[in-house]
């Protein structure tokens, strides 16, 4: 049987049979835990474009509300790796029931300072990015405890949520700003933070993510030689990659569309790849157990980088930048849901926080570098050329696909 066995169904189901799948999540869960997980992850997708949108409205400065959201990035990236580490040592809800009160008292700071010294700014803006809740990881490790039958279906169903909330965060932040300020977008995030971020802690599954004892068996884990656990770094590096595929094409479309005299329609072609990966992502559970989860990694990877270069020859054009931006974004959720798996299998139960929170951070460093690249691109030589910095990321991808896992000891 393929070592990857333990992560999917036992045997073959129909179409219905495998859709059915997601049924057993609230039974597993409950539905309020579904809806409190969902809305507690939007914070993570609004703090950064809200301090881009105060820090520019409140200075003046594009380039100084770059600077803030890039701290804030840093911060998360850095802030979320710890916080993973905390958690599987003293449990979720310690951990969570601290950082939600800590966020909000550098994010209230923060605020207070708009229209500061911008030293200052950066500091609390990375401070704001490092204690920010990160919800995703943290619920996918639940999940790994909780049902470790269901771990295929309960990540599919994670990437569909976090899509959706990296579309929708966004477009909140700019409903909000139009309607009432800059400023008031980080206070609806702060709102958000307080209410769903609590809860989330306090929900009867944060016991599942009780720290283990050496002697105690995770559920579902089985044991292995000493010394011989995969290494995190391939999926690490993965996610790495994957972010600079988005950060590069939100870039890259945002100058195409800028060259076509509509900046504002880059955002509208991007949701065309979240779209795209949301159906997939859902998909995932018809996938065949026999096929591993390594050539499962490399096809979608693959997939990407055609996707990539057919954005790349639509570049001249808005509207065939959207069917192009669809294709690729099909091949965003397999990926990232097969990375995931990975990892869910690699970190194992015990060290299942520091594991997801470790993509997370991969993840946020990639948008930042493939963001700051791509845009870079675009002004020296044009859009068309921005969107190589997804092309060569999605052939990193598809490299690391193809080399086997490294093993420690």
């Amino acid at each position: 049987m393929d070592h990857h066995d333990v992560l999917t169904p036992s045997r073959a189901r129909g179409t219905r049979g495998a859709l059915s799948t997601y049924g057993r999540l609230p039974a597993v869960a409950g539905w309020p835990y579904l809806a409190v997980s969902a809305l507690a992850r939007l914070p993570v997708s609004m703090v950064p474009i809200a301090t881009l949108t105060a820090v520019t409205s409140t200075s003046g400065s594009v380039a100084a509300g770059g600077a803030a959201s890039a701290a804030t990035a840093i911060g998360q990236a850095l802030g979320s790796a710890a916080t993973g580490v905390l958690c599987d040592r003293h449990g979720q809800r310690r951990v969570l029931l601290a950082l939600v009160p800590a966020h909000l008292l550098v994010l209230s700071g923060f605020v207070l300072a708009l229209g500061g010294a911008l030293p200052a700014l950066l500091a609390a803006a990375f401070l704001t990015g490092a204690t920010l809740p990160q919800v995703g990881p943290l619920s996918r490790v639940r999940w790994m405890r909780l049902s470790p039958a269901d771990v295929r279906t309960a990540l599919a169903y994670e990437g569909v949520v976090d899509e959706l909330s990296f579309v929708a965060g966004p477009a909140a932040v700019g409903l909000v700003a139009l309607a009432s300020g800059a400023r008031t977008p980080l206070v609806v995030a702060a709102v958000l933070t307080a209410v769903f971020a609590t809860a989330f802690a306090l929900h009867r599954t944060a016991r599942a993510a009780a720290p283990l004892t050496a002697a105690a068996p995770a559920p579902g884990e089985q044991a292995g030689p000493a010394g011989r656990a995969p290494s995190l770094l391939r999926p690490v590096l993965g996610m790495l990659a994957m972010g600079a595929v988005f950060g590069g094409t939100q870039a890259a479309l945002t100058g195409a569309a800028g060259e076509a005299g509509r900046v504002s329609d880059g955002s509208l072609v991007y949701a065309a790849l979240a779209i795209g990966s949301t159906i997939t992502a859902l998909g995932m559970v018809l996938v065949p157990a026999h096929v591993s989860l390594r050539r499962r990694w490399f096809l979608g990877a693959a997939g990407l980088v055609v996707g990539a270069l057919a954005m790349l020859a639509a570049a001249g054009s808005t509207a065939a930048l959207v069917p192009a931006t669809f294709l690729t974004g099909l091949f965003v959720g397999p990926v990232m849901v097969t990375v995931n798996t990975v990892t869910a299998e690699t970190g194992g139960q015990r060290t299942g926080g520091a594991a997801m929170t470790l993509l997370t951070s991969g993840t946020v460093l990639g948008i930042a570098a493939g963001s700051a690249v791509a845009g870079a691109l675009a002004d020296a030589a044009g859009a068309r050329w921005a969107f190589a910095v997804a092309v060569v990321a999605a052939a990193a991808l598809t490299a690391l696909a193809a080399l086997r896992p490294a093993r420690r000891g």
